[in-house]
């Protein structure tokens, strides 16, 4: 089952932005994958705002020129889409 990992700038204060898409995705998936889905969270520094899907990078908000991930993003990557 899906494995998802934020790792988030603490300098840069994402700490909020983190808990509330990890928030979102456990709404979503909770109940779905029941205990078999985690979402982790992990600090970093440098702007850094990366999102992972069992180890495949699949969002970096460096490489999106600065923006943050929609919930529907990651829910793409997470259902395979």
């Amino acid at each position: 089952m899906p494995q998802v990992r934020i790792i988030y700038c603490v300098p840069c204060g994402f700490l909020p932005r983190a808990l509330q898409l990890a928030n979102d995705l456990l709404n979503k998936y909770g109940n779905k994958y029941l205990k078999n889905f985690s979402v982790t969270l992990d600090t970093g520094d440098a702007g850094v705002f990366d999102v992972l899907v069992d180890g495949k990078l699949v969002f970096s908000r460096k490489a999106e020129g600065g923006r943050f991930p929609s919930v529907d993003e990651i829910a793409k990557a997470i259902e395979g889409k």
